[in-house]
């Protein structure tokens, strides 16, 4: 006798596996062709997405080639970045209802895809993540492991448990705490999402299961979803796995649901104490999860010359930044917009809240103090002062042959504003050669875009040095010293020290000169054949992070005579 269906053939669920892969072609082969052959029932609506964390390497183009006998194969070659993490990627490219991750050496048990889709066609809604019993090597049913006990070994959150339940042949799935993330399933549309500054290896369980429950979903333990995992290597892995990466994960990953760290720093103390001096190990990872840049979910590196490992990007950063290839058939204008483009479509694809994009090969420091409810109101871009490695300001503000330059700053965009810049930047040729009838550049379109209030835009100001009257901040206290000024600030109470020059260019902002003026009476001062204008605005800028001048006014309070020049388009 033969059981009804839990739905009608019309209203099953269309299924993705996917999975991401670096340098594991042979386990990768394996898994798909053994789904070909052991889970017919699910081919008519299967398909499959293979991540490949290596595209340049040795196994990139077998990997390719499987599309051409593997039907519904999906290839993505992805190197922004290494990791775990980027299993992510699976269920932002997948495109089906249901997508099961597994990782590019499981093998599935008989009969668990279509136990897997039974459960989401009678559960359409669902916003649980589905996992099963893995399998050791014996394949013994009475000794598989359905969960991960919330406890620390060798590294790792998560020690394998057994609940009796799955004893029961016909026990229904059951709520567990965690599983190792070999094969996890959800509906697409239920998918949370990792913390996009996640690197390297590992951290991702318990903090998947956590992000699930908090919206709203359960864990579940499905007790014929069973698969077995390969986690012998006798050749190696071909991945990164440092112990810097995994626990700068944890450390990311349990501060952004508000767990305490001090377990993570007790475990690899005692586990990595007589190999690392793990005390400045956990420094150094507290400090990348802190640094100020990490507020972006993203960081974009498209510099336009070199790969970006040649660039120096400051260290508190280096270890985020996503490279975005351009497109190397392009020059000019046109390759700039196809590089925005690109970041910012995969900025929209994966969900991210707001990506920095550097087109400086060194990229910001640090973010300039943003007053907080600024920070905390809409915003669309973010304006970041550049510094060069020797930490000099490049200059910024000049009129050129294509409209107002913004070298010397860094754009962040905010989702908000993803929509309206990819329209308009134009995904092909036809659409860059429209938008460059409009407008001259990328800057101008920017620029008159905060002016006229099309985007809203926070952070470092802009101003050219021929419109900007720097002004003393009240409440200074000068006096001379050998080399320079020594000055003491009453709000908030600070000592600075001069040099000659700086001095000098703060003396003469007195509200009626502009940044071009000082430049000049500079040059006129030490003879000089070329007004210093660069090193001038450099000076003046840093002179106002310091608290010296008094803040520029928002851009949206300031007037917009200095786009104005360039016309409407």
């Amino acid at each position: 006798m033969v059981s009804a269906p839990l739905t009608p053939p019309a209203a099953r669920r269309s299924l993705c596996v996917g999975m991401a892969t670096h340098g594991d072609y042979d386990g990768v082969w394996f898994t798909i062709h053994a789904i070909r052959m052991y889970h017919r029932e699910v081919l008519e609506d299967l398909s499959f997405v293979v991540i490949d964390n290596d595209p340049e390497g040795a196994t990139a183009t077998a990997l390719r080639e499987m599309g051409n006998w593997v039907p519904r194969y999906r290839y993505v070659p992805f190197s922004g970045y290494s990791g775990t993490s980027v299993r992510d990627l699976v269920f932002r490219e997948a495109e089906a209802e249901v997508v099961c991750c597994v990782d590019s050496h499981v093998l599935l048990a008989p009969g668990a895809l279509e136990a897997l889709r039974d459960w989401f066609d009678a559960h359409p809604g669902s916003l649980d993540l589905l996992q099963g019993p893995m399998l050791h090597d014996n394949l013994d049913v009475g000794g598989a492991v359905t969960h991960l006990e919330p406890t620390w070994g060798a590294g790792m959150y998560g020690q394998w448990g057994r609940d009796p339940r799955l004893d029961d042949r016909d026990c229904a799935p059951f709520e567990i705490t965690m599983q190792g993330l070999g094969v996890f399933a959800c509906r697409k549309n239920a998918w949370p999402g990792l913390n996009p500054r996640l690197r390297g290896f590992g951290a991702e369980e318990g903090y998947l299961h956590e992000r699930f429950r908090r919206r709203g979903g359960r864990v579940l333990c499905h007790p014929w979803l069973r698969w077995a995992h390969r986690f012998s290597r006798p050749t190696g892995i071909s991945y990164p796995n440092r112990w810097e990466d995994r626990i700068r994960n944890y450390v990311v990953a349990w501060g952004e649901l508000g767990w305490d760290v001090a377990p993570i720093e007790a475990h690899f103390l005692e586990l990595l104490g007589s190999e690392f001096d793990v005390g400045a190990l956990i420094e150094r990872v507290r400090w990348h999860a802190q640094h100020p840049l990490s507020v972006f979910d993203a960081v974009f590196c498209l510099g336009a010359t070199g790969g970006c490992d040649t660039h120096a990007h400051p260290l508190g950063i280096a270890w985020r930044v996503e490279r975005q290839q351009r497109d190397a058939t392009l020059q000019g204008e046109p390759r700039r917009l196809s590089g925005w483009h690109d970041a910012l479509s995969a900025a929209s694809a994966r969900g991210y809240r707001h990506v920095l994009l550097l087109e400086d090969e060194s990229g910001p420091e640090t973010v300039p103090a943003i007053d907080v409810a600024e920070w905390q109101r809409p915003w669309d871009l973010c304006l970041l002062a550049l510094r060069s490695p020797a930490g000099v300001q490049a200059p910024r503000g000049f009129t050129t042959a294509g409209g107002l330059a913004m070298a010397g700053l860094a754009v962040a965009v905010h989702a908000r504003a993803y929509g309206r810049i990819l329209a308009d930047l134009g995904s092909d040729d036809a659409g860059r050669q429209a938008f460059l009838a409009t407008w001259p550049d990328l800057d101008t379109y920017l620029l008159q875009g905060m002016t006229k209030g099309v985007f809203t835009a926070i952070g470092e100001p802009f101003a050219e040095p021929a419109t900007d009257r720097p002004v003393r901040a009240s409440g200074l206290e000068l006096s001379e010293v050998a080399g320079g000024l020594l000055i003491q600030q009453q709000t908030p109470p600070r000592v600075h020290q001069l040099n000659n020059t700086a001095s000098i260019v703060l003396a003469l902002c007195d509200g009626k000169r502009t940044v071009a003026a000082v430049a000049e009476e500079l040059a006129a001062s030490f003879a000089l054949a070329t007004p210093p204008l660069a090193e001038v605005s450099a000076c003046v800028d840093g002179l106002r992070r310091a608290g010296l001048l008094v803040a520029r006014p928002p851009l949206s309070a300031r007037s917009t005579d200095s786009v104005a020049q360039h016309g409407e388009s």
